[in-house]
């Protein structure tokens, strides 16, 4: 494997390691809705993280903002 897939993959699961102690923390732990909360999480990340990336490639200007 690449050492870029190995980085996100480690990333990944100390994301979903961090949303499940999140969950455990406020008593939704081992609960249906922790599935739902970290897979919402996950997904909402995930997509926001891809918008980014191709505003990025569309809009110069959207690169070099700062924020």
């Amino acid at each position: 494997m690449y050492v870029v897939e190995l980085e996100f993959r480690n990333k990944t699961k100390d994301l979903i390691d961090s949303l499940k102690s999140i969950c455990a923390n406020y008593g939704l732990g081992n609960d249906g809705n922790e599935f739902k909360i970290i897979t919402q999480t996950f997904l909402y990340k995930f997509l926001n993280d891809k918008f980014a990336f191709e505003a990025k490639k569309v809009d110069k200007s959207v690169a070099s903002a700062e924020s």
